[in-house]
């Protein structure tokens, strides 16, 4: 029996200014009007919108409730730059955690969360047009560098915008492409999953866990044990076709794992005395629920993969939140037995843009076809940004809470199907 490690994710952004406000829009504010509105916001009133500007939530203080604002709109200024009118903003766990100073790096505020965007474009650079966008066209943005989606208008670089698929439902895609882009570069080009592989997604609350469950169980078509940090993310992982789906529980998963195996005729991967073996593989990734903060379950940087190849039955592979994981670039796991090695998918979109560019592409082309289904379990309007925050900060659930910035008042939901 061999061992071999297939690649982790680290979505680890670097730097501190990232999201913060342009100063061409602080500037465009006049003083009185800021007066008044800071008034307002103080008393919880919500500011009647005012023409030519547009309404935004804006982090102000750590941990203190977002501020919904009237702001001049910003300016395209670089020939690669779009502006985009703002219909649904997705929130990240980054978003919550950003908004109380507990994310991987300290943002510069006055800022504007979001960077999962869809709305049309209003204005497009000569970048843009030359890619084939033109004004009025549908797009998704992942504005991982820039946020700012909670504002009825953002500005995004091209090389992030991606046209939204004809009969596409826009909450779907206001909720896909960070997650699965991620999954996707960690399954396809890191671990080469065949058909038929039996693999083991820790989907615990990790938005990126259940992509990675929904496009192995639907694209690659391997049979998936999903572990979730509770019954919700259970029956999540079971609608998307998981063939097993658990809830955590430390004494029982060994045996329930090898239960399910012993289906498929797997017997290899329990060989030594007790499964020893496996029980330190997973003991990276199933320690977050023994030891893991909120913190540490919500963080998006941590999304590791092990490839534990059995004999002609197959591969078990290990994916998700691991509480080992940190901004190193390599981190041993266990001594002389296997390592985890992530890498930035901000560095990535750097240094392979069109491999990050393609990787979008299919998980669009996915979802076009019906083959995979994001999950987003909360809608709610912009005014309403403070309770959908508090939802993402308290959620046991991997769904995404999606923004409304035209129905404003819409309360924290459920969302119905159909498309929007």
């Amino acid at each position: 029996m061999t061992l071999s490690v297939g690649r982790g994710i680290f979505m680890k952004i670097c730097g501190n200014s990232f999201g913060s406000l342009p100063s061409r829009i602080i500037a465009a504010r006049s003083s009185s009007a800021a007066s008044k509105e800071n008034a307002e916001s103080i008393g919880n009133v919500i500011p009647a919108s005012q023409p030519n500007k547009i309404q935004a939530a804006v982090l102000k203080e750590f941990s203190s409730p977002l501020v919904i604002e009237n702001l001049e709109p910003p300016k395209r200024v670089q020939a690669n730059e779009v502006l985009i009118d703002v219909h649904y903003c997705a929130l990240n766990v980054s978003d919550s955690l950003l908004s109380k100073n507990m994310y991987i790096f300290e943002p510069k505020l006055p800022m504007i969360l979001g960077h999962e965007v869809v709305g049309k474009l209003v204005e497009i650079g000569a970048e843009a047009e030359e890619s084939g966008y033109k004004v009025g066209d549908k797009v998704i943005a992942l504005n991982k560098e820039r946020y700012g989606g909670l504002a009825e208008k953002c500005l995004a670089e091209v090389g992030d915008i991606w046209k939204v698929p004809p009969m596409t439902n826009s909450m779907n895609a206001a909720s896909v492409l960070d997650n699965y882009i991620t999954a996707l570069l960690a399954l396809e080009r890191k671990v080469n999953i065949d058909e038929d592989d039996m693999i083991l997604i820790n989907v615990g609350m990790s938005g990126i866990g259940l992509a990675a469950l929904d496009l192995a169980t639907n694209v690659f078509r391997a049979k998936v044990i999903g572990i979730c940090a509770t019954e919700d993310g259970a029956d999540q992982a079971r609608e998307k076709g998981a063939f097993a789906s658990l809830k955590y529980k430390d004494k029982k998963l060994l045996k329930q794992i090898e239960d399910i195996a012993a289906e498929r005729d797997i017997k290899a991967i329990f060989d030594d005395v007790g499964g020893e073996y496996l029980k330190k593989m997973l003991d990276c990734f199933t320690n977050v629920y023994k030891d893991a903060t909120l913190k540490d379950l919500l963080r998006d940087d941590n999304f590791a993969v092990v490839v534990h190849h059995l004999s002609r039955e197959g591969r078990m592979i290990i994916a998700g939140t691991a509480a080992t994981m940190n901004t190193d670039v390599q981190s041993d796991v266990q001594k002389g037995s296997f390592s985890v090695t992530g890498f930035s998918l901000r560095e990535y979109r750097k240094r392979k843009p069109d491999v990050y560019r393609q990787a979008g592409d299919e998980i669009l082309q996915f979802l076009e076809e019906g083959l995979i289904t994001p999950s987003y379990s909360l809608i709610a309007g912009l005014h309403k940004i403070n309770d959908a925050l508090q939802v993402v900060s308290e959620s046991k659930s991997p769904g995404k809470v999606v923004i409304d910035m035209r129905n404003k008042e819409a309360a924290v939901k459920v969302p119905a199907n159909g498309s929007a």
